[in-house]
């Protein structure tokens, strides 16, 4: 397996990844820390999920996971993002890295998306505080997609993970907790009454069964 950037590497170029221009909490607009985003990324790549791969990231916000996915030797990265504004910047980021002729940049809404032919999904959705179950909405989505394996990043707590492991199983996905990781989100919202928030997520590994289960459609 060909190396192309080291994790200490990959976390120093995320962390110079764009604020959203104009955030906004209906869509839950916060940003991926480095930490977390690289230790997802460098996960995916060392379990053979991104090297030579066709990725795709949904909701990719300003492009921190594309971007990483590009530098781990994806043959191609979907970058869905609903915002434009959103995907202007992460284009710019993309040109200044010199990684863009891996990124294909998609101003869609995921929910309603036809992309096939994925080998790997990774994604931080929405956690589903401002509308209720949008993070489990994600996870249908990309699990129509078929791809191989989904790299997720998940609020940590029994009640969600039960929800979640029942989702995949109907799906004919496994689902495991591969790292824990602290994820900070800034001040950002009126709503916000700390500097930094920082949590417990989960990164979430969901492994699609062969001819077990297979939801129909």
């Amino acid at each position: 397996m060909v190396i192309v950037c080291s994790a200490k590497e990959l976390e120093k170029v995320l962390s110079r990844a764009p604020r959203f221009p104009t955030p906004k909490v209906e869509l839950e607009q916060y940003p991926t820390d480095s930490r977390t985003a690289a230790q997802l990324l460098w996960e995916a790549y060392m379990r053979g999920d991104i090297f030579e791969k066709v990725v795709a990231d949904l909701g990719c916000g300003t492009g921190i996971l594309s971007l990483g996915a590009a530098l781990l030797g994806a043959k191609i990265v979907l970058c869905m993002e609903i915002d434009p504004v959103c995907v202007v910047s992460a284009v710019k980021w993309f040109k200044d890295t010199g990684v863009y002729y891996v990124i294909d940049p998609i101003v869609c809404d995921v929910r309603v998306s036809a992309v096939r032919s994925i080998d790997t999904v990774v994604m931080n959705p929405p956690f589903g505080v401002h509308r209720r179950g949008a993070d489990l909405e994600f996870l249908r989505v990309a699990m129509a997609m078929k791809p191989r394996s989904i790299y997720s990043i998940h609020k940590l707590n029994p009640n969600s993970h039960r929800l979640i492991t029942c989702l995949a199983e109907e799906y004919g996905y496994s689902a495991s907790v591969i790292a824990i990781a602290d994820m900070m989100i800034p001040q950002m919202f009126d709503r916000h009454r700390k500097r930094v928030h920082r949590f417990k997520v989960g990164i979430y590994l969901f492994r699609r069964k062969v001819n077990k289960g297979v939801k129909r459609e």
